[in-house]
Parts: structure tokens; C-alpha cells; sequence
């Protein structure tokens, strides 16, 4: 019989290997110098099952009393030795594809989350050993009292018209985790165009039926009735307006 250990090693395995070989793809399109170095396999396979199990021991209960609410916000910071001779460029591309990683975990076990999921890459100049954190971060406000919370929907489903003449519903739960827009498959929706990041952007609802989105560190930005989306920026949607995912454009033809 397979011992479950060896099985959980190798999903590690797998998703390091499928994060050495995007990295590999992003460095030969020369965001990185041929000269840089890279992170040895090793090191991508051992941060891989660390973020999985900071996750894991991070659970907290969600209202009914089950361990699902994942934490959003995780912090990878390297040792100066081991980042020395790697450029920023390579240390935000790896944050960016442990994002994508940590993501498809979640969605994957069914866990919700109180806001966009995001790994940041650091570095502590004075640590002897590479450390992984993990905090929860609200994406929306919740001023306003009870009485607020009750005058807009619990739920609301945000449907989209493509140029190319797909269609595509996205469902929102005030209490739920956003619903997130990428090339990855792990995503609410899916766009497989190479100018999509595999994690792209997030759609949340907020107190009193407001739809907002978000990017979520995209490599060509996303935008909203041409207007470009600051990094911080969660911007309102209302129906009419067109969405840019990289070059691909959504239109919403109505919030429901």
C-alpha cells in the first residue's frame, strides 16, 4: 500500500516541477539576464510544500465551525545567501508563481478565503534559515454595522459577454472568497490567452451588493473602460462596462 506521505511529496513535486519549467519559460523571454541564477530545483520543491503546509496549520473556522478559511496573505523571506545573486525580477516571478500555486491549493481542497491570495517574495538580511508566514487580510470593508450588512444581497452573479462570443457568469458571496480571473485552471474563469496571467485579477462583493475587482500583480494589467487598474486599486463594476484582462476584453451585460 502507498504510504499518503509519499503521495503529499509528490504533489509537491509536481507543482514545483510545473513552477521550474514557467520560470524557465519566463526567463528565456529574457525578463532575466541568461546571466542571473536561478533557485535550484530543491529549494522550489521545499518552498512548495512549505506554503502547502502553512496553509494546512493555518485553518480557521468559518461560521458553521469547520476548519476552511485560509489564510490569504502569505510571506516567503529568503536568506541573503540564498538571493544575493538573484535579480528582482526573478524574485517577483517566483512570488507571482507561488501565488498561482497557493491559489490552485485553495480552490483545490475547497477552502475560502477573506480576500485575493498573494505570496510575497522578501528577503531578511539577518536570517539563517528561510521562513514562510501566513496572515488573513480582509479585501473589503465592513464599517456600518449589522443593519448595513442587511440592506444588500448575500449573493450576486456578474455576467460577461466576450468579443470572440463566449459567455461567462461568475457567482459572488458576501461571506465568500473573491472569484479570481486568470489563465491557471484553478481560476472561477478561465481565459487562455497568452496575454492573461495565470492569476490575474478578482471580482469580490461587498457590503450593500457592490461588485469590485481588483488585479492581482498581473504581468499586462487590467483594466476597466480603458481605465488601468493601480496595484491597490479595487475599482466598482457596474453593467455596460468592459473589462481588460491583458488584451482580452469582457463586457458585463448585467449584475444580478
Amino acid at each position: 500500500m502507498a504510504d499518503p506521505k509519499d503521495s503529499v511529496l509528490d504533489k509537491a513535486e509536481n507543482a514545483a516541477r510545473r513552477i521550474l519549467e514557467r520560470l524557465g519559460s519566463k526567463v528565456d523571454n529574457k525578463l532575466t539576464s541568461a546571466n542571473d541564477q536561478q533557485l535550484r530545483p530543491e529549494v522550489i520543491a521545499d518552498l512548495t510544500s512549505r506554503v502547502e503546509q502553512v496553509i494546512e496549520s493555518s485553518l480557521e473556522e468559518d461560521e458553521t465551525g469547520i476548519r476552511r478559511v485560509a489564510p490569504n496573505r502569505l510571506r516567503v523571506l529568503f536568506t541573503y545567501e540564498e538571493t544575493s545573486a538573484l535579480s528582482p525580477q526573478y524574485i517577483e516571478l517566483v512570488g507571482k508563481e507561488l501565488t498561482a500555486t497557493a491559489l490552485e491549493y485553495t480552490n483545490n481542497r475547497r477552502y475560502v478565503t477573506r480576500g485575493p491570495i498573494v505570496v510575497e517574495v522578501g528577503r531578511d538580511l539577518f536570517a539563517k534559515t528561510t521562513s514562510v508566514k501566513a496572515s488573513f487580510e480582509s479585501s473589503g470593508a465592513t464599517t456600518g454595522g449589522d443593519e448595513q450588512a442587511r440592506s444588500g444581497p448575500e449573493s450576486r452573479t456578474v455576467c460577461f459577454n466576450s468579443s470572440d462570443g463566449s459567455s461567462y457568469r461568475l457567482e459572488l458571496r458576501l461571506e465568500g472568497a473573491p472569484s479570481y480571473i486568470g489563465r491557471a485552471s484553478g481560476n472561477a474563469l478561465r481565459i487562455d490567452d497568452p496575454s492573461v496571467s495565470r492569476l490575474h485579477c478578482s471580482l469580490s462583493l461587498r457590503v450593500g451588493g457592490i461588485v469590485v475587482i481588483a488585479d492581482v500583480g498581473s504581468i499586462n494589467g487590467t483594466t476597466v473602460n480603458d481605465h488601468l487598474l493601480a496595484r491597490d486599486e479595487a475599482r466598482t463594476l457596474r453593467a455596460g462596462d468592459v473589462v481588460g484582462v491583458g488584451d482580452f476584453k469582457l463586457t458585463i451585460s448585467e449584475i444580478i
